[in-house]
């Protein structure tokens, strides 16, 4: 869907004032199809939104937006972008969609559909019924469904898992159990997090061995993009970093399937696709995907290194942009028919050193 000649296209952020929502205010602050019209949060309201945001501290010239409660939410928006809490959206999903063409939600809620799951990972999704259709979306794999009220994003650890892992899944090249080891940044934790500066700097740890949500999250959306099934060992660990995120996937390739089968399923897959980046020298440090390169950016690095039958996929991408807000507007983009780098262009490549 492609908008009249010459109208910007309204939107309003749910959640603003946290980690997500605020570098989703900063892409589409720059958007040239894009403007933002409403933003909410519970515990600024009546704030003015530039003098909150640490990017907008050097602007000369100073947006009236203020934020606003959520229940002030009013009028029409052709996106709606939802950085609200897991556990938050469903409470307030029909009023919502009653303002907004389209709902993309970063949050966790609605992005899988299995009862037992939600159970244990959503309950507040099973509480609150979703009238209107939901459809998950990786910009990547999906197709647009233009009927979906809610356009789910994936969790910025799982997104950069199944990078690491569809080109072997979907070609069939691997045995079904993988062991994926997912490192991620402070600002994952969001705002609320209770974690001091004393516990995380100078160290490495990890956060949760067993039981994270985004182990069922890979498994459903590698079932729904490839139509196979996987057995995972899906860990996480809490890096000295405010940004980033660093998977290692460990598989092991079938009988017959080789070296070059890998590489080329990884290149077939990616080389057409502007945000992933494929590595496929192994030649020296600098050839390995990496933090730094992507920090900043919406970019991923996606490498994978075959020895003999053992197989090591390797995936970084900037948690902020590439697992949250970045997806989110590339995703907009794709939804309505701006090009798809429309406000998330490289040009705040990562810095080196």
């Amino acid at each position: 869907m492609s908008m009249e000649k010459g109208r910007m296209t309204k939107a309003a952020i749910l959640g603003g004032s946290g980690f997500t929502g605020a570098e989703l205010y900063r892409l589409l602050d720059h958007h040239p199809y894009i403007s933002v019209d409403y933003i909410s949060s519970e515990s600024k309201a009546g704030y003015p939104v530039n003098r909150y945001f640490m990017s907008s501290r050097h602007k000369k010239n100073m947006s009236s937006l203020r934020f606003k409660k959520l229940l002030e939410l009013d009028g029409q928006y052709d996106l709606i972008f939802s950085c609200l809490p897991t556990g938050y959206l469903p409470q307030y999903i029909e009023r919502i969609a009653q303002h907004g063409d389209y709902i993309f939600n970063i949050s966790g809620d609605f992005r899988i559909s299995d009862v037992n799951l939600l159970k244990k990972y959503y309950p507040e999704t099973l509480k609150h019924e979703l009238s209107g259709s939901s459809h998950y979306y990786i910009p990547e794999f999906s197709e647009i469904k233009q009927n979906a009220k809610v356009v789910n994003l994936p969790g910025c650890m799982a997104v950069a898992s199944i990078y690491s892992l569809y080109p072997l899944v979907s070609q069939n090249l691997i045995e079904t159990r993988i062991v994926t080891d997912a490192k991620t940044g402070s600002s994952g934790a969001g705002k609320s997090s209770k974690e001091t500066h004393a516990e995380r700097a100078y160290n490495f740890r990890p956060h949760k061995v067993h039981g994270h949500r985004h182990k069922p999250e890979i498994e459903f959306a590698l079932r729904q993009f490839t139509n196979r099934t996987i057995d995972l060992q899906f860990s996480t660990h809490s890096l000295d970093l405010p940004r980033g995120i660093l998977v290692s996937s460990y598989s092991r390739i079938k009988e017959g399937v080789s070296e070059i089968d890998v590489k080329k399923a990884f290149y077939s897959t990616y080389s057409s696709k502007p945000f992933i980046h494929y590595l496929g020298s192994k030649n020296g440090p600098h050839s390995f995907p990496m933090i730094k390169t992507v920090v900043g950016t919406n970019c991923a690095e996606v490498g994978v290194y075959v020895e003999g039958r053992n197989c090591v996929s390797i995936v970084s991408i900037d948690n902020l942009i590439k697992g949250a807000a970045g997806q989110a507007v590339q995703a907009a983009n794709l939804y309505m028919g701006f090009p798809e780098d429309a406000g998330i262009q490289s040009s705040a490549e990562g810095v080196w050193p």
